[in-house]
């Protein structure tokens, strides 16, 4: 079952409620992230202590402040006018925004552009307004792969943009 949110900002910032399915694959209309010209990571990258600390960080022209975990199973968190999440293993969800200030002036992924560190996040950027963030098994995974014992390895995203907020 697919979720798509259609609120004002201001009740996302609010905490307005989402209920959790289930994902049903790539919902019909999302945009297509691996269509966008890939940036080099390199810039992008970040190093914590420990490798869940660790990945690739940026903003959107529309004041999202995202990072990109080096650990596959923990996604891409984003947080400004809206926060919001997925991974490889969980579905795309609002999250409680920060309550204090952005940390950290972040680069900026371009307009026209995609995030594809091959962690199976990827991210684009269609327009100043819109980020869109599918996160599947990485190309460079086996395709038999197996799942981990609590969680399912499945096609999961997000798409932040002036319509609302579409999650899977």
């Amino acid at each position: 079952m697919r979720l798509t949110v259609l609120a004002a900002i201001p009740a996302l910032l609010l905490g307005a409620g989402v209920a959790h399915a289930e994902p049903a694959g790539i919902p019909a209309g999302f945009p297509d992230v691996s269509a966008y010209a890939a940036v080099d990571p390199k810039p992008y990258v970040v190093y914590g202590a420990h490798p869940s600390l660790s990945g690739w960080e940026f903003r959107t022209p529309a004041g999202l402040h995202c990072r990109s975990s080096l650990i596959p199973d923990l996604g891409v968190f984003c947080e400004g006018p809206v926060s919001v999440g997925v991974s490889l293993t969980r579905s795309a969800a609002l999250r409680e925004p920060d309550p204090g200030p952005i940390k950290g002036d972040r680069l900026l992924l371009p307009v026209g552009s995609r995030m594809d560190a091959g962690n199976g996040v990827v991210c684009a950027v269609p327009d100043a307004a819109t980020l869109a963030c599918l996160a599947s098994k990485p190309a460079s995974w086996s395709v038999d792969t197996p799942d981990p014992p609590d969680r399912h390895y499945g096609e999961h995203g997000f798409a932040v943009g002036p319509a609302g907020t579409q999650l899977f």
